[in-house]
């Protein structure tokens, strides 16, 4: 008898599908595929567990997918056909591509307008959310409706403006607004927690360092109003890795901005 079961777990941000995962048979094999439903790189992992069946790739599986793309992953082929056999599989998926390299010459500007100055209220490896995947994070504390500028070149990739709500608890993790820019190195520059009906940009458009592209806001899982920044590659299809990175501030060059200190931007 056989017996073939799946299932997909997908990570993403603000109930976003990131990808979609099929499979189909032919021939004795089955061919796995994975499509991009995002306007960014996607890395995807997939891990399965099979009896007697034989994969054409090496599992645990990661690999990034472009945006919009649809690529073969890996084909399954029946060992023995007179013996029973199934299959099963978990995918997660992450914004970002495993093989960019930070342009570690880079200076960024503060993603607030010029002459204005802002305390941060979590810096790298703060104690109460930037851990793991968003250690080198940066919190700027903020009011509701302050202006966001990017902080480098690129193009936008992602973008969500229509949440209204946010508070402390987990639930609200999902439910963030956000910009997000894909840098010339193929970094990512993620711009969270903008207010409702905000963004100014859309997906697509080229915008420069110090444009004006949104409103901050307090939407998603945040204790009180502020603009959450980071930089940052995939590292599997599981997390990310943020990136430090050098702002240029009125006073000084400064890579790691610290909890309590405010910063002008030039």
């Amino acid at each position: 008898m056989l017996l073939i079961a799946a299932a997909g777990i997908f990570n993403s941000f603000a109930g976003e599908k990131l990808v979609s995962i099929s499979n189909q048979k032919s021939e004795g094999t089955t061919t796995f595929t994975v499509q991009n439903l995002q306007s960014a790189d996607v890395t995807v992992t997939i891990e399965a567990k099979l009896s007697n069946y034989a994969c054409s790739q090496t599992l645990p599986c990661t690999v990034t997918i472009p945006a919009k793309t649809r690529t073969n992953l890996f084909t399954l082929t029946r060992v023995k056909e007179d013996a029973d056999a199934d299959w099963s599989y978990t995918y997660f998926a992450t914004w970002g591509n495993l093989a960019v390299q930070h342009d570690e010459t880079q200076v960024y500007v503060l993603p607030f307008a010029s002459g204005e100055s802002y305390p941060v209220s979590q810096g790298h490896h703060g104690a109460y959310s930037h851990t793991g995947g968003d250690s080198y994070a940066i919190d700027f504390k903020m009011p509701e409706g302050t202006q966001v500028h990017a902080a480098r070149d690129g193009v936008v990739v992602g973008s969500r403006d229509d949440s209204n709500v946010g508070g402390p608890s987990k639930k609200f993790e999902w439910e963030a607004n956000y910009i997000l820019i894909r840098h010339d190195d193929g970094t990512l520059g993620h711009y969270v927690h903008l207010k409702k009906g905000g963004n100014r940009v859309k997906i697509g458009d080229v915008v420069k360092a110090g444009d004006f592209i949104g409103l901050s806001g307090n939407t998603g899982r945040t204790t009180g109003p502020h603009l959450h920044f980071a930089v940052f590659k995939a590292a599997s299809g599981k997390s990310r890795q943020t990136i430090p990175v050098r702002f240029n501030t009125k006073d000084q060059l400064a890579q790691n901005l610290q909890e309590g200190v405010s910063y002008r931007a030039l």
